[in-house]
Parts: C-alpha cells; sequence; structure tokens
C-alpha cells in the first residue's frame, strides 16, 4: 500500500496544465519541429535535448508511456545521414531521455493488457533467423543477423513496452492520441520532402524520373509507406473531434504529401486511400459534420482539377515516364519476383535466407540483405514455408483484431485503411521488411486498435448493464 501511495505522489503533484500539454498537439508539434530543426541544419545536438528533456518530464510526471509515442516515430527522422556515426557525440542529447526511462520503469507500475500479437510477432522473428538454414554461407547469414533480430524483435519491444506502461488519462483518449502522433508525424515526412526539393532544385520532369528523394534516415519509398499509415487518421480525427474542418486540412495535405514523393506507389495507393478515405468520412458524419469535411475536400479537389486541365500535356506525358513499362517488364521487377520463387524452390522449407546474394536487385555499397521488391515474394524467396506459416498466422491475428469491432469502432475502421494501403503498396516493395519506424510504427497502430476495441466492448458492456430491461 505504501508502495502505491508512493508511486502516485508525483503524478498527483504534476500541475494540470503540465499533463495536458503532454496529451496536446501543442507538444506534438514542439517535437515535429525540433526534429526538422535537427535534420535540416544536421546539427542535431539541441533537437536532442529539448525533445530529451521534455520526454524525461513527461516519463517522470505522468504514470502512462503514450507520450513517448511522437518520441519513438520521430526520432529517426532526425538523421539527414545514412552513417548514423557523426552523430554519436550528439546523441548525448539523449541522456535525460534514458534517465526518464530508467525513473519511469521504477518508480511507476506496469499496467498490463491484453497482447495477442506477441505471439505472431516471435513467429516472424523465429522464421527470419532460420530463413536459409542448410543453404546460406555463414558469412552472409552473419552480414544479416542483427538486421533479422531488429525486424523480429524491435517492433516486439515497443509493443510489450507501450502495453506494459500505457494508462488510461483523463485528457485524450488511446486512439485519439496515436491518430494526433500519425497526423503530425505525416506533416514533419511532408515538410521534409518539400525542404528537399527546395534544396536540391531538381527538374521537374526528373521528379520521380531520374530525381528520387533521399531524406538520409528514408527514401521516398520509405516515406510514402509511413505516409500511407499515417494520413486516414487525420480523417479518424475530423470524424470525432471539433475541430473537424483543421484535421481535414492536416488529412489533405497528408495525401498530397504521399503523391508529392513521387514514389509510384505512393502516388497510385495514395490516391486510392485518400479517396477510400474520404467517402467513408462522409459517410460516417451527418449534417454539419459532414459538410465541414466535404468543404476542405471538395476545393482541394477543385484544385488538383484546376492544375490538371492546365498543365495535362505535361502531366500526362510525366505519368507515362513514372509507369516505366519496357522490354524488360515493370521497373525489373518480374525478374525478381522469378528469382524468388527459384529460390525458394531451392530451399523450399527455410527459404534463401535475407543474406542471398542474387542476380537481380543492384545491392548499395554496405548493404548486406537482399529485396524480392514485395514482402509475398519476400517471405516466400527468403524463409520458405516456415516463413509463409508465421506470417499468415500474423495476419490472421493481427485483422482478426483489426476487423473484430470495425462497426463500432471508429478507429480500427480508419486504421484499416491505412493497412490496406500498406499492405498492397508492400506487394510491390518491401515496407514490412523495415524494422523501424516502419514495423514498429504499424505495430504500434495493431496495439491501439487492441486498446480502443477493448474500451469499445467496456462501454457496450456498461450500456447494456445501466439500460433498462423491456
Amino acid at each position: 500500500m505504501e508502495l502505491i501511495l508512493e508511486q502516485k505522489r508525483i503524478p498527483a503533484k504534476t500541475p494540470a496544465w503540465l499533463k495536458k500539454f503532454f496529451y496536446s498537439d501543442a507538444y506534438i508539434v514542439v517535437l515535429a519541429a525540433a526534429v526538422f530543426a535537427g535534420w535540416y541544419t544536421k546539427i542535431p545536438l539541441v533537437p536532442f535535448l529539448l525533445g530529451s528533456l521534455l520526454a524525461m518530464t513527461a516519463l517522470i510526471t505522468l504514470d502512462d508511456f503514450m507520450p513517448m509515442m511522437p518520441v519513438i516515430l520521430f526520432a529517426p527522422c532526425i538523421f539527414a545521414t545514412k552513417d548514423p556515426s557523426e552523430y554519436w557525440l550528439q546523441a548525448l542529447g539523449f541522456l535525460p531521455l534514458v534517465f526518464g526511462l530508467i525513473f519511469h520503469f521504477v518508480y511507476y507500475r506496469p499496467e498490463p493488457k491484453k497482447m495477442r500479437m506477441i505471439v505472431p510477432q516471435l513467429l516472424i522473428a523465429a522464421a527470419m533467423l532460420l530463413g536459409g538454414l542448410g543453404v546460406i554461407p555463414r558469412e552472409n547469414y552473419l552480414g544479416t543477423l542483427a538486421y533479422n533480430i531488429m525486424l523480429g524483435f524491435l517492433p516486439l519491444a515497443f509493443y510489450l513496452l507501450n502495453g506494459l506502461y500505457s494508462k488510461k488519462n483523463e485528457y485524450v483518449g488511446f486512439g485519439r492520441y496515436f491518430a494526433k502522433v500519425s497526423v503530425w508525424y505525416g506533416i514533419l515526412l511532408g515538410a521534409e520532402v518539400v525542404a528537399t526539393y527546395i534544396i536540391k532544385q531538381p527538374a521537374l520532369d526528373k521528379l520521380g524520373a531520374g530525381f528520387a528523394v533521399d531524406l538520409g534516415w528514408g527514401i521516398d519509398n520509405n516515406v510514402a509507406t509511413i505516409l500511407l499509415l499515417a494520413s486516414p487518421m487525420a480523417f479518424y480525427l475530423a470524424s470525432v473531434d471539433k475541430y473537424k474542418v483543421f484535421y481535414t486540412v492536416l488529412g489533405i495535405l497528408n495525401f498530397a504529401f504521399t503523391i508529392i514523393t513521387f514514389s509510384r506507389g505512393g502516388i497510385l495507393f495514395g490516391t486510392a486511400g485518400a479517396i477510400i478515405t474520404v467517402l467513408i468520412a462522409l459517410k460516417t458524419n451527418f449534417g454539419k459534420d459532414r459538410l465541414k469535411i466535404f468543404i476542405p475536400c471538395a476545393v482541394a479537389v477543385a484544385a488538383v482539377a484546376a492544375v490538371y486541365i492546365a498543365f495535362m500535356d505535361d502531366i500526362n506525358a510525366h505519368i507515362v515516364k513514372l509507369i516505366n513499362i519496357d522490354d524488360t517488364g515493370v521497373s525489373g521487377r518480374d525478374k525478381l519476383f522469378a528469382e524468388a520463387i527459384d529460390a525458394f524452390r531451392s530451399n523450399p522449407w527455410f527459404g534463401v535466407g535475407l543474406g542471398f546474394d542474387g542476380e537481380y536487385y543492384n545491392q548499395p555499397v554496405g548493404m548486406n540483405f537482399y529485396w524480392f521488391h514485395s514482402t509475398l515474394f519476400q517471405i516466400l524467396g527468403c524463409t520458405g514455408i516456415v516463413g509463409l506459416i508465421a506470417y499468415g498466422i500474423f495476419y490472421i491475428v493481427r485483422y482478426g483484431i483489426v476487423l473484430r469491432r470495425i462497426e463500432t469502432n471508429k478507429f480500427a475502421l480508419y486504421a484499416f485503411i491505412g493497412f490496406i494501403c500498406f499492405e498492397a503498396y508492400s506487394f510491390m516493395d518491401t515496407g514490412t521488411f523495415i524494422p523501424y519506424p516502419i514495423m514498429v510504427y504499424a505495430m504500434l497502430m495493431n496495439q491501439i486498435v487492441e486498446f480502443t476495441n477493448d474500451e469499445t466492448a467496456a462501454a457496450k458492456k456498461r450500456a447494456k448493464a445501466v439500460s433498462p430491461s423491456v
């Protein structure tokens, strides 16, 4: 009893305005702005320190891990170069965060929740570690071991931490808070993409067809993949929050940023996702609420139509260039897919492993793993039947969670749109094989669906208990 009282002492003394701040858009925006400043200047010490101090304060004063969401997701975006070694000294700015984490885990008690994705993720970890068993050379296996461990266990680590230490608060629910983080995550990514265009000043006819966005920590495909997951979240907020016009505009910007990455998958599935999301938002809102969503979307559509009409010939020519169909197939992916099938046939149970040294993927310098450029073929070629079973169970459990209460849980509905766009794009790319931040983000979104499902079920049970019997 004394321990419980002691643990409540700090949150009880924390002023309400400070607690409210950590659950507000303002806190998330400050972190996003700090990350952008560090990325833009390539001098991240000050943003490291500012974000670290804010996070430490939240960890000490709040009995809740949810305010770490923007820290977890935004952190990689601060690295403007692929080689993080030059940042090691500046990373000392993270020391307050480390202190805050230690304090939080020691001082506050965990509050375990149902976490249905633990076993499926462990099966994926096992499949990745077994990939190539019996055929992969020792040096190739060891060259990808760290990456396999990250892919299997890093999403699980964040999932467990959030599942144990996230608590309900009086200011905002799990779904709304995660959606706010997602919306500003998209704005941060879009700001970095736009800044890249301003800095590099590429010719318009080279966008996506000669010039590719490279933010250091990730390329155009990585950014588009994250935005496909994040963009529908703004329309969830537009559906449940009083600031409907504001979040609708942010949602439009999120989808627009997906398009201007000039990732072909981003253009295709971002457009499809935007149409589906807007239609669902209009269908599930009524009266003035629907109008507040409809008007900004109608203005955006009119603006896009006007630009298209004004520059129709140039845009059509550029679209044809982006499609890039020639005698070798669509971007050479057909050869990679055929190679994955051959790899599966050579070792059907375990595949050839992520360290496979193939013929058709031009590996960048320093990259030890092989991309078949499709989640399905990556699983098939690298992990064989064992991987197919593991990922099959993973997807069955994931979509069982997402679809379980989709008719009454609006967060699950909009998360489902993001997941479908993400999975569709991952058939052409391999976002599901990027451990951090993509798979960490997807796993945490999956977890918030679990939380909101449980909240929806509890609310339904309470309503039924108090309703008069007929």
